[in-house]
Formats: structure tokens, C-alpha cells, sequence
């Protein structure tokens, strides 16, 4: 009577088998699905990361070159000059010199730097050797 009974379990054992092998057989399939989706996701993610980095790296760089025309124009503003200031430049200068020249005028020669001591002629530290 053992062989029914070997039969049954045997066949029992392949059912079972069976089963289980068609379960992990799902198992991967569904974790082979959700590890398609999650790397789907992922992608989207990474390419919207991207899509901003452009979007920031373009806004940057016209953010530059706006600076650098503002600076441009500050920097040419503050080189020109003028013909109406050049001409009160031009005014303080002729005034300043005709002072000076009033000033040169009235001021007094100035003396010879060599010092007379009873008739020398000698600078004062020529006569103090010959002295000594």
C-alpha cells in the first residue's frame, strides 16, 4: 500500500512545488514591474532636475550679461565729460594761474643760498672747517 500513498505525496510534493515556484514567479514579476516604474520615475525625476538647471543656468547668464552692459554704461558715463564742465575746468585753471603769477609778483628774490660773513663768500660750512 506504500505506493498510493508515495503517489499522493508525490504528487503532492510536485503540486506544491508547482505553487511555489509560481509564486516567486510573481513575486519577480511584480517586483521586475515595480522596479521598471520606480526607475521611470527616477528618469522623470533626474530629467526635471536637469530641465531646471537649464532653465536657472540661462537665467544666470543673462543676469551676467546685464550686469556687465550696466557696468559698461556707468563706466562710459562717468569717462565723459562734458563741454560744459570742461569749460569751468578750463576757467579754474586760468584763474589759479593768474593768482599764482599775482603772488610771483609780489613775493621778495630769494636770497643767495651762500651765506656772507664779513665778506666770504663762502657757505657757512666751508667757513666753519677754516675756522677750526
Amino acid at each position: 500500500m506504500s505506493e498510493p500513498s508515495d503517489k499522493r505525496a508525490g504528487a503532492s510534493t510536485e503540486a506544491a512545488a508547482d505553487a511555489l515556484r509560481q509564486v516567486v514567479e510573481r513575486t519577480l514579476a511584480a517586483t521586475a514591474e515595480g522596479a521598471s516604474g520606480t526607475r521611470r520615475r527616477a528618469q522623470d525625476l533626474l530629467d526635471e532636475t536637469v530641465r531646471r538647471g537649464q532653465v536657472t543656468r540661462d537665467r544666470v547668464a543673462r543676469g551676467g550679461e546685464q550686469a556687465t552692459s550696466r557696468l559698461a554704461d556707468a563706466i562710459n558715463e562717468l569717462r565723459s565729460v562734458d563741454d560744459e564742465s570742461m569749460s569751468r575746468l578750463a576757467a579754474r585753471v586760468d584763474e589759479l594761474e593768474r593768482r599764482l603769477a599775482t603772488l610771483e609778483q609780489r613775493s621778495t628774490p630769494v636770497s643767495d643760498p651762500k651765506v656772507e660773513v664779513e665778506g666770504s663768500t663762502s657757505a657757512p660750512h666751508e667757513q666753519r672747517e677754516s675756522e677750526a
